[in-house]
């Protein structure tokens, strides 16, 4: 049984950073794990033209520490688009060329109210036609939070059928009109999801993503001794024979899934309220909670191409010429990570804010 691993630099093909003290306190987890990561757009305000994704990209290199041991190579962050009714084909121009000198690498879709700040979303990504024949056709990918949470009625839709609603009907007609579209369906979760991909995926062309939480929880863990905060998200958390068949997936080291830790920090204040924000933080242990994954289910040798390769290649880029080594070592997630203003964002995982006295099976060495 492997004792240590050493591969390719991991590739975060869904990352969230925030803004200010939180984007400061929490990039550096990432940096150390990860050599590149396409950051989302759900900021406020939100990206949605190329001037604020220069000025993001200038914040994020500027929370990288200078001379830490730990981060012996750099960090790129890769920036999105969100489509949002004031994103236009111009600016998709200008981000396809890196006008500027800063490239747009995809643009991001939420529906419409379902997760943390998509108010500025679409209701139906098909009302966005003008902008979607300019990504096809500048071949610029489009990144779905792939939920219906609102019907034809505005009426809110079950949260736990989003996905299932998505892959069954808005999915196959987003495909039909726009053929060459460059497609990633987000966070997978559910086994509707999964026949889909498994059917229709093809590298280059239509591809997913995949978290550490989905593929370590299942929703009755969610639930067991009230709710679990650090696993609030979305899509949410769901059955154990969801979490099964997509640890099934795994196994078959599909060309076109990859990791996308969807990692997004909220400060305690919003994640402990009675409306709790949407959002796991687990950017401090998500390449050691894949590994663990893959090592249960017997695949750790196919985790470089889920964790390094598949992602960059899908967005045009070749995998990291850097390595990391990740060791078989228990450990346990005991701190927050703490903001300068004293504000604590709280790791999934955590031994008394997790599941309860929670152990890690690997660990990158420093």
């Amino acid at each position: 049984m492997a004792q240590s691993l050493t591969i390719k630099k991991p590739f975060d093909s869904h990352l969230h950073l925030r803004r200010g003290a939180i984007l400061r306190a929490v990039t550096p987890y990432s940096a150390a794990r990860f050599g590149r990561a396409i950051i989302m757009p759900n900021t406020e305000p939100p990206i949605e033209a190329l001037a604020q994704a220069a000025e993001y990209k200038k914040e994020i290199l500027g929370a990288l520490p200078a001379g830490r041991q730990d981060l012996p190579v750099g960090f790129e962050p890769l920036m999105t688009f969100y489509l949002t009714k004031k994103l236009t084909p111009h600016e998709i121009e200008l981000g396809k060329t890196g006008d500027g000198g800063t490239k747009i690498f995809a643009v991001k879709s939420y529906p419409f109210g379902a997760t943390t700040n998509s108010q500025w979303g679409y209701r139906s990504i098909l009302e966005a036609k003008d902008v979607l024949k300019k990504m096809e056709e500048v071949g610029m990918p489009l990144l779905l939070h792939g939920e219906v949470h609102l019907n034809d009625h505005d009426e809110e839709e079950d949260p736990y059928d989003g996905e299932k609603l998505f892959i069954e009907d808005v999915l196959p007609r987003l495909l039909d009109a726009y053929p060459k579209l460059k497609v990633s369906l987000e966070h997978m979760t559910t086994i509707q999801a999964i026949d889909f991909m498994e059917k229709n995926g093809k590298e280059g062309r239509l591809v997913a993503t995949v978290t550490p939480h989905h593929l370590m929880y299942d929703r009755i863990q969610a639930f067991s001794g009230g709710y679990r905060a650090l696993l609030h998200c979305k899509p949410l958390v769901k059955t154990r024979e969801d979490r099964e068949r997509l640890r099934n997936m795994m196994k078959k080291g599909l060309p076109f899934v990859s990791a996308g830790t969807d990692s997004a920090p909220h400060p305690e204040s919003k994640k402990f309220s009675s409306c709790c924000a949407f959002g796991v933080f687990n950017s401090p242990v998500a390449v050691e909670m894949y590994a663990q994954v893959f090592d249960e289910i017997g695949v750790l040798d196919k985790l470089e191409n889920f964790l390094s390769v598949n992602g960059p290649r899908f967005f045009g880029l070749e995998p990291d010429e850097n390595n990391i080594t990740l060791v078989k070592k228990d450990w346990q997630v005991t701190e927050p990570v703490v903001t300068s203003e004293g504000v604590n964002i709280w790791p999934v995982g955590h031994v008394q804010h997790g599941l309860g006295n929670e152990t890690i099976r690997w660990q990158v060495r420093s």
